[in-house]
């Protein structure tokens, strides 16, 4: 892989530590070297840290995230000016997201580097809702985007409220006023979107990947995907496709 890089030092060194010894990851000074090197040649991943550009080289970006041929990867520690960042930049494409501290292991950070062109339902599922999500306040968007990177993912609204720092009866009101169905609906579909490569690529068995992902036995996946997107887990990637699971999950999240 060829790899483009905007970010502190590091983040470079989890990047470089986690490729193989036939990667290579340049680090760029600036914007304007990042996208003069986009442009020549072929790329396999942009990896920005949205933290490190000022107002100026953010808007020089755009139109970068908004290329469907470039793969970009957004890493940062999330603070209130990165998740806007990072919630503009997924309503323009679909872009993963990976949070310094947070999704720092190896074998993920060089799974979803090899993946960018074909990136799993998670962040598709996020740049379907970015729009909605940039109607919340900081803080709850600082706790809604990484549902949908590689951290745990709460088991109640309340855990939501908390992280946010806003009174708990009045997530749902913001979630609502965004155009969201609600918090608990927001944590279902952000859990179920995740099983579908675990399921449909590595062929886990449901069992296996329902305890990974924080449900208490296999029949509550089962009951979930039914409810949500309408098949059994063993019939994901059989009767739906990639796009299909995405479209109904987006549509589950969504007020109506």
């Amino acid at each position: 892989m060829r790899i483009l890089t905007l970010v502190p030092e590091d983040s470079l060194r989890v990047i470089r530590a986690a490729l193989r010894a036939r990667d290579s990851a340049a680090p760029h000074p600036d914007v304007a070297s990042l996208l003069a090197a986009a442009a020549g040649g072929r790329v396999d991943a942009v990896v920005v840290d949205p933290a490190v550009v000022d107002e100026a080289d953010w808007a020089r970006l755009k139109p970068a995230l908004e290329d469907p041929d470039l793969p970009v990867m957004l890493y940062s520690a999330l603070g209130p000016a990165t998740v806007r960042r990072i919630v503009a930049a997924s309503a323009v494409g679909v872009h993963e997201v990976m949070l310094r501290g947070v999704d720092d292991d190896g074998a993920a950070v060089r799974r979803r580097l090899e993946t960018l062109r074909r990136p799993p339902p998670p962040a598709r599922v996020l740049a379907r809702l970015a729009e909605r999500l940039a109607e919340l306040p900081d803080g709850l968007q600082g706790a809604t985007v990484p549902l949908f990177c590689e951290g745990r993912i709460p088991r109640w609204a309340e855990e939501v409220a908390r992280t946010a720092s806003v009174p708990r009866r009045s997530v749902d009101r913001w979630m609502r006023r965004a155009g969201l169905a609600g918090t608990a609906t927001l944590l279902d579909v952000a859990r179920l979107s995740r099983v579908w490569v675990p399921l449909t690529e590595g062929k886990l068995a449901p069992a296996d990947v329902a305890h990974r992902h924080g449900y208490v036995r296999s029949r509550a996946l089962a009951v979930h995907t039914r409810r949500i997107v309408g098949v059994s887990p063993a019939l994901l990637g059989v009767r739906l496709s990639a796009d299909e699971f995405v479209d109904r999950l987006a549509h589950h999240a969504l007020r109506h």
